[in-house]
């Protein structure tokens, strides 16, 4: 029975340290949601990028999903599975359209998902990075239509400010920067630049 129940203790601190291990060297985040002034020709996107100094397999249990306008839940089409794979320190698109998206911006996106879901947005949803099913990356605040509230991007874009290099499971207002159409291809306090 001893040997049994140090068994167990090894298997558990196995499966801490492993979980740890992934969180710990795997940060997956939203750094850019986009709703293009001119998006029914260029296409809307999401922009993940890899923090952590690990490999990360989409496949293995991470999923987008959308809270459309003020819906206190989330909209079932808009749960999508990811595929592929983000190297570290790199980036990992989602479009609408895989074909405006090149036509745009001359680059393929990594994971066309179609239209009316979480790469869809018109600027006032909600979205959210899940790994096994639980929020691990939040946009905008679940139930609240983003309309003229500090969370709208519409006819431009929204991406993490400069020193915010990490996930979180509830968005604040500090993690955004915000860019009108006017200012699409720029945003100083931003982390990137268009693709």
């Amino acid at each position: 029975q001893i040997k049994g129940v140090q068994k167990m203790k090894k298997f558990l601190s196995f499966l801490i340290f492993s979980v740890c291990s992934t969180v710990l060297f795997a940060d997956v985040f939203m750094t850019e949601l986009t709703d293009p002034q001119n998006s029914s020709d260029a296409g809307r996107y999401v922009e993940l990028h890899n923090n952590g100094d690990a490999l990360v397999d989409l496949s293995a249990g991470w999923s987008v999903q959308r809270w459309t306008n003020g819906n206190a839940d989330p909209t079932s089409s808009s749960v999508v599975a990811l595929t592929g794979t983000i190297t570290p320190g790199g980036f990992y698109i989602i479009c609408n359209d895989v074909t405006k998206f090149n036509a745009t911006f001359g680059l393929d996106c990594d994971q066309d998902i179609g239209t009316g879901g979480f790469a869809d947005s018109n600027g006032d949803d909600n979205m959210a990075l899940l790994l096994d099913g639980l929020v691990v990356d939040m946009f905008g605040v679940p139930g609240e239509d983003g309309t003229g509230t500090w969370h709208e991007f519409e006819d431009g874009r929204a991406e993490r400010a400069l020193g915010n290099s990490t996930s979180s499971a509830t968005w604040a207002f500090s993690e955004a920067c915000m860019a009108s159409s006017a200012s699409f291809a720029t945003c100083a306090a931003c982390s990137n630049t268009l693709p």
